[in-house]
């Protein structure tokens, strides 16, 4: 559901989204990181055999620059209260992470360590 009036967060620096792959959803807290410039990561959690096989893999660069190599699988991503869009989801960790790929569809105010602001 797009709408124009922003989405607005206080539980900063995270925002409700809504993720689905193969059937499986999820409504949670994502926390919004923009040195990830991929699209969204989901816990290790996910995986499972309902799940399947992945529809492919990718190396990751971590934080302490070591590479890691982690299962992707497509899928939908909301920022809850915008639109739907599909998404490559790597699983890796135990949080939920928006990458630059989503961030960088929208406007994007990070309000003095107080909430976050999303516009479309």
């Amino acid at each position: 559901m797009a709408q124009s009036r922003p989405i607005i967060s206080t539980i900063y620096p995270y925002l409700s989204i809504r993720v689905e792959i193969r059937g499986r959803r999820e409504e949670t807290l994502a926390l919004l990181d923009t040195g990830f410039t991929g699209n969204l990561v989901v816990p290790t959690t996910w995986l499972n055999r309902a799940l399947g096989l992945p529809d492919g893999r990718s190396s990751v660069e971590m934080g302490d620059g070591s590479i890691t190599d982690a299962p992707v699988y497509l899928g939908t991503l909301e920022i809850v209260g915008l639109s739907t869009t599909q998404v490559r989801v790597t699983v890796l960790g135990n949080e939920y992470i928006l990458g630059r790929r989503v961030l960088d569809r929208f406007e994007v105010t990070f309000d003095h360590g107080q909430r976050v602001i999303v516009r479309p």
